[in-house]
């Protein structure tokens, strides 16, 4: 019991005593129930429509990491500059094999119908020395070489402008084909070098789709570890829960015994002992965590009927009120004995905290 003198008592009528009574009969048995821990399912595993994905998944990341891209596109970054290759010389061209076969054939059939021509021409000359009494002799054969001449002649001129023109034609195709051969031949390392730039890109985009599914598979494990990580979590929060089980029974007892104020109270030097209540009060608020437990609010704005008793040895105003609506609202019904917030901010201002709803807080443990 704290120190200070009370010089008046207050009276309990019977009725609140009965209630105060019933009340921590039905608190202690609250406090006395064991704790039953929730033991079916909370976490919900994968489905078969996600297993088959995951399985999938698995698939195609094996399946695209057979081939290794990077030592492809290291052979390539080390393959032989490409040289141009031989090239043919004219010189040592066989024109001969660029002839057309037929030109032979062409001559003789060109030179035969000439010859046609020279034995009519030779006919009509021995005819006109027969005419003129000159067959067989020297003048006949005169007339008869004259008459065949042109046409020698022409044979001569024909068969060397058709070998002429056959030629030219030879060596215009192997002309050609030489210069086709050494454009090909200029144009090979290019399009080697194309050749290799092509297949780096497919190897660069094999290695992109491979880090895709790298990070696919990433994302199947994180599910996983997820699912694991709840089902360990789920536990421990059991296992918390357990623990903080008996301070919320003894709470419970400690609301029961809160003492119910009556009648009229003198002037009294309080003890901070009384304001914070009984010792189970403050193990139940400790236990049930997460606040310090010598935090209350004292807002005056919460309180009613508001009535000074005295001050503590240490010199603090302590009063007794009933909580209002507001109070009542945020769940709160205790303690009813202690300071206001606003007259200890004048003073004391680190003694006093806003919470979350704008309401001011008592640090007890510092006054």
């Amino acid at each position: 019991m704290s120190k200070g003198a009370t010089t008046a008592e207050a009276t309990i009528p019977e009725y609140q005593q009965q209630q105060q009574r019933a009340l921590f009969g039905a608190a202690s048995s609250l406090m006395n129930q064991p704790f039953v821990p929730y033991t079916g399912a909370r976490v919900a595993g994968f489905n078969p429509d996600q297993l088959r994905q995951f399985q999938a998944t698995r698939g195609l990341f094996e399946s695209g990491m057979e081939y290794d891209p990077m030592a492809g596109i290291a052979g390539l970054a080390g393959a032989e500059t490409p040289q141009i290759g031989q090239v043919p010389s004219l010189l040592q061209t066989d024109i001969g094999a660029y002839q057309s076969p037929y030109t032979q054939q062409v001559i003789d059939t060109t030179l035969g119908d000439i010859r046609r021509q020279q034995d009519i021409a030779q006919r009509k000359a021995q005819e006109g020395a027969i005419r003129a009494g000159a067959f067989g002799g020297s003048r006949s054969a005169i007339m008869e070489a004259e008459a065949s001449r042109p046409y020698v002649e022409q044979m001569a001129r024909t068969a060397a402008g058709l070998r002429q023109a056959g030629y030219g034609q030879a060596l215009g195709a192997a002309e050609s084909d030489i210069a086709r051969q050494q454009a090909r031949a200029f144009a090979q390392p290019e399009l080697e070098l194309r050749s290799r730039a092509q297949r780096a890109g497919l190897l660069g985009g094999l290695q992109s789709e491979q880090a895709a599914r790298l990070g696919q598979l990433g994302q199947v494990g994180l599910q996983q570890q997820a699912l694991q990580q709840r089902g360990l979590d789920v536990p421990y929060q059991e296992f918390q829960r357990a623990l903080g089980y008996g301070g919320q029974q003894l709470g419970l007892l400690g609301q029961a015994m809160a003492p119910t104020t009556a009648g009229q109270r003198t002037e009294q030097d309080v003890g901070l002992g009384n304001i914070l209540g009984s010792g189970a009060q403050l193990a139940g608020a400790a236990l049930m965590g997460g606040m310090n437990p010598f935090s209350f609010l004292s807002d005056e704005r919460l309180k009613d009927n508001i009535e000074y008793i005295g001050k503590s040895k240490d010199g603090h105003k302590i009063y007794t009120w009933e909580w209002n609506d507001i109070a009542k609202k945020l769940r709160v019904d205790t303690p009813t004995i202690g300071v206001l917030a606003q007259e200890v901010m004048k003073y004391m201002p680190e003694a006093v905290m806003e919470d979350e709803n704008g309401y001011y807080r008592v640090n007890y443990g510092v006054l």
